[in-house]
């Protein structure tokens, strides 16, 4: 069949109903070619094209690729790479060569300062490089006439840098079809009879964040066994095997950098020298954790017993010892150098003294590093990358004064869960060595871990990355992927937006999911999408792994969905997880026999496999909900169905790893850290003698007023107004501070799952996350009256009782954007005075738990305002703006006896009543 590749470098629109369009027409279209337009020209598949264009491969015959031998190793690496890639396409495979035979046509790839024959047809004026001349992994691609003697036409792919030609390389592949993820997630490649380059000259633009990759880690329940069974057997571990798969995705997913495994019991990546060669191979830059300085795993190299206690204060010799025999041999490769000191594994710093005696001590380790590498890799230090992580202890010492020197990168990072603990300031931003950030999409650690799936939304990550963006934070990018699978679709989001900013952040989540979905499944892929958008929104209310609502001690209690209220939230949940369980398996009968592997990995798996292990939880909760009301075959029979959804999570997981006739034995695991969540919860039983006392969040409303009065708009129902952030009555912007919608991001109730429906809310923020609180604000405190000088959200509501009442503030559990800001706004009722409000005062409403902790298990931080007494009728709440980072998810009000919900009451809309979706810039 004849199709049409008009493949061009074009930024996302805004516009919906012009992204809809393009992806719709992009439905019908091999894998990845309608994501190829940031990396390739104009390509035509499977059509006669005039002698204007160049011809990749046609009709069982593919073009020669020549590379000179003295370019450098990753330009050849890549070569032979596409090659493999056109014979997957198209069946024959061009040769890789290294001299001009009298070839009519041939691919030239090379790198300017390394190829002389790029070189050569810069210089004759043959090759336009003006744009990509010292720029950083840039490349240009032109057709050229009569290029060398005996070559009548070539296509010249000329890098800025090996990498930039190597990712020219592989914006080629995705044009004609061959996903990234093809190896990683078994996404069939289409045939073709024909590819040819339409384009006369096309540029690839320098990233927008220039290293960037990815963290494996916490590798014990996934790739590390499976890498022991099926990749590396005679090590018995993590190996070359696996790391040449991993360097390859990461250039194909435009990515230079990566932080190897290094768990107790993995193999330290340099314990193995083909390790560090094969990265040198495929260009990939190594790096090392926040605890790991200069490239040394201390978990796998240090020996207390040989080597003495991991103390700087009195161990000193003996650790720049040994950072200085890693880096004898390990020097010569190009490395991303972590700088710094923390305890011997993700520990705090082991010393003694105050925190301003620690932050000397690290100075100290920062020096004497310095000293080695300029010994061991370049007398000139700002020349070599470094960074120091400013991770857990560590951004405490750099609170109280700890000096690092202005080439060395300051490292931010989030809280592990998603959310950025701070930023660099104005004074910050302009060091020379400029801002990394570290972010996690898998976490081992507290409040809980999530290592089973992958379920931090890309909205959440939209948010949060372009705060960072935004920022500055330009020099580093590096995500803690957990077992890289199952994190495929955030791995590549995190990437293209590390690639792409500032432009990719136009892109909404269900857009992203869109492109995504249908590059790996065609015209399937647009339901895939809304399923896993719909997912996102349940597993943002709660984790998987979060479902047993304990904290760190795995005390698993009864969920908070309150099943006596609310029209039973229970059962609207599971309603929820079945229906998007079903709609999964109605889209697995769809797809064609070579999709099901594929489509098992991305789609089913996470969807199925989390909505059996909600229902082991909801069933169980309601088993104890019947033993309360003394029906005792309903108890019976929702242990049964409990213990039935538990071995629904077990078969899945076996069917996981015998996919692809066993290619992934060993890496999914249902009971990651065998933490009690994925073991199968004690139901009630029919034994007791007594009806079984129920959770103090079970409960019905003591106040069951409602507004069943022909009152439009929000109105009070079971002694609570529930109103979503975005959906305001009104908004006033000032010039320099407007509201901004996220109409993807936070807490959504509206659980009718139909795959054609808008959700029913989102979020509201102060656009720019860079800008400065308003001038006002500083009076605020003082004088009332600059409130009217501030930006805010009007919220109109009708209340039927009378009582004290109180306001529940649901914010995004963020924090201040950088050190010189807060978090924070104000409210006020009826036109009273503003009361002035800091987020960081948010309380925990879990017994056990930290405030943060409570937060972001929650995914929300609750603020409670008393508003005094409030009388039957219309009322008016509003929020005004105070400091960048405040973003508003959801109010409350309450009067006293209202009934619990979880994470709180849907929308109470007045009967009639419509209430539009959230709809934004964003």
């Amino acid at each position: 069949m004849e199709r049409l590749l008009m493949l061009r470098r074009w930024k996302f629109s805004t516009a919906a109903a012009g992204l809809t369009a393009l992806l719709c027409a992009a439905a019908a279209l091999p894998a990845f070619a309608q994501e190829a337009d940031h990396d390739a020209p104009a390509l035509i598949l499977d059509r006669p094209v005039d002698t204007s264009a160049f011809p990749l491969f046609d009709h069982g015959r593919a073009t020669p690729i020549y590379v000179a031998d003295g370019d450098a190793a990753p330009v050849r690496t890549v070569a032979n790479a596409f090659a493999a890639d056109v014979r997957a396409v198209s069946g024959v495979r061009p040769t890789v060569v290294n001299k001009v035979s009298g070839e009519q046509q041939m691919i030239l790839v090379g790198t300017l300062g390394h190829s002389a024959m790029i070189d050569a047809l810069a210089h004759s004026g043959q090759l336009d490089t003006s744009a990509i001349a010292g720029q950083w992994e840039a490349a240009s691609v032109s057709i050229v006439d009569h290029p060398l003697p005996g070559v009548a036409r070539a296509l010249v792919i000329a890098g800025s840098d090996p990498r930039g030609a190597a990712f020219a390389l592989f914006g080629l592949s995705r044009a004609i079809g061959v996903s990234p993820w093809s190896w990683w997630a078994d996404v069939p490649i289409a045939h073709h009879t024909s590819a040819a380059i339409m384009q006369q000259h096309f540029v690839q633009p320098p990233p927008a964040v220039q290293y960037r990759g990815i963290f494996i880690n916490d590798e014990d329940w996934g790739i590390r066994p499976w890498a022991a069974k099926k990749m590396d057997p005679q090590l018995r571990n993590i190996g070359p095997h696996t790391y040449a798969r991993v360097f390859e995705l990461l250039l194909r997913l435009h990515a230079n950098t990566l932080w190897p495994a290094m768990h107790p019991g993995t193999m330290p990546f340099h314990a193995v020298p083909e390790n560090a060669k094969l990265a040198a191979e495929w260009g990939i830059v190594m790096g090392s954790s926040h605890s790991e300085a200069l490239l040394r795993d201390n978990v796998g190299e240090w020996d207390e017993g040989r080597d003495g206690p991991w103390n700087y204060q009195i161990n000193r010799d003996a650790i720049d010892r040994y950072w200085d025999k890693g880096l004898e041999v390990n020097g010569q490769y190009e490395n991303f150098y972590t700088v710094g000191m923390r305890g011997q594994h993700d520990t705090g710093l082991e010393a003694t003294g105050s925190n301003e005696v620690k932050a000397q001590l690290v100075e100290q380790a920062i020096a004497d590093q310095r000293a080695i590498l300029a010994r061991r890799v370049n007398p000139d230090l700002a020349k070599i990358p470094q960074v120091i992580w400013l991770y857990k202890e560590s951004i405490d010492l750099y609170r109280v004064g700890m000096k690092v020197p202005d080439d060395v990168t300051l490292g931010w990072t989030d809280d592990n869960f998603g959310y950025i603990r701070q930023l660099p300031d104005a004074e910050e931003r302009a060091r020379s060595g400029g801002s990394a950030l570290y972010y996690h999409v898998s976490y081992w650690g507290t409040p809980h871990d999530y290592l089973w799936l992958c379920s931090t939304p890309p909205a959440l990550m939209r948010e949060e990355l372009t705060k960072a963006w935004d920022h500055g934070v330009r020099k580093l990018w590096i995500l803690n992927v957990g077992d890289l699978k199952p994190a495929e679709s955030d791995i590549e989001y995190f990437l293209r937006m590390a690639w792409q900013e500032p432009s990719f952040r136009d892109v909404s989540q269900p857009d992203y999911l869109q492109s995504w979905y249908t590059a790996q499944f065609g015209g399937q892929g647009t339901a895939m999408a809304s399923l896993m958008d719909h997912w996102y929104q349940l597993t943002f209310l709660r984790k998987p792994e979060f479902m047993g609502f304990n904290g760190y001690d795995d005390a698993v209690q009864r969920t908070a969905f309150n099943p006596l209220a609310w029209g039973d939230q229970n059962q609207q949940m599971m309603a929820a997880w079945q229906q998007l369980a079903a709609e999964s398996r109605s889209l697995a009968e769809k797809i064609k026999p070579d999709q099901r592997d594929a489509f098992f990995e991305l789609v089913a798996y996470p969807v199925e496999a989390s909505s059996a292990h909600a229902l082991k939880f909801l069933w169980t909760d309601r088993s104890y909900l019947a033993q309360h009301g003394r029906d005792f075959a309903a108890v019976d029979h929702d242990s049964v169905e409990a213990k039935a959804a538990y071995d629904r999570v077990q078969s899945l997981t076996a069917d996981y790893n015998q996919l692809a006739g066993g290619k992934w034995d060993g890496m999914m695991s249902s009971h990651p850290r065998d933490r009690r969540v994925f073991e199968m919860p004690e139901t009630a039983t029919v034994l007791a003698t007594a009806p079984l006392q129920l959770p103090g969040d079970w409960r019905a409303p003591k106040n069951s007023a409602s507004s069943e009065t022909s009152e439009q708009g929000f109105v009070e129902q079971n002694g609570t107004i529930s109103i979503n952030a975005a959906h305001f009555a009104a908004r006033k912007d000032m010039p320099q501070a407007a509201w901004e919608i996220w109409p993807d991001l936070g807490l959504d109730l509206g659980l009718d799952l139909s795959l054609n429906r808008s959700r029913s809310g989102g979020s509201v923020s102060i656009a720019g996350p860079g800008a400065a609180s308003p001038a006002a604000w500083t009076q605020m405190e003082k004088r009332a009256e600059a409130i009217a000088q501030t930006p805010s959200l009007r919220y109109d509501f009708t209340t039927s009782t009378s009582g004290e009442a109180t306001a529940s503030i649901y914010l995004l559990p963020s924090f201040p954007v950088d050190s010189s800001q807060r978090l924070r706004y104000a409210l006020s009722i009826d036109g009273g005075a503003p009361i002035v409000l800091d987020a960081a005062g948010a309380e925990a409403h879990q017994a056990g738990l930290s405030p943060w902790a409570a937060n972001v298990l929650r995914n929300a931080m609750v603020q409670i305002v008393p508003l005094g007494s409030l009388t039957p009728g219309k009322h008016t709440l509003v929020l005004y703006y105070g400091d960048p980072g405040v973003v508003f998810q959801h109010i409350m009000v309450s009067f006293p006896g209202a009934a619990p919900a979880y994470p709180f009451a849907p929308e109470t809309i007045g009967k009639g009543s419509t209430v539009a979706a959230a709809s934004g810039s964003r």
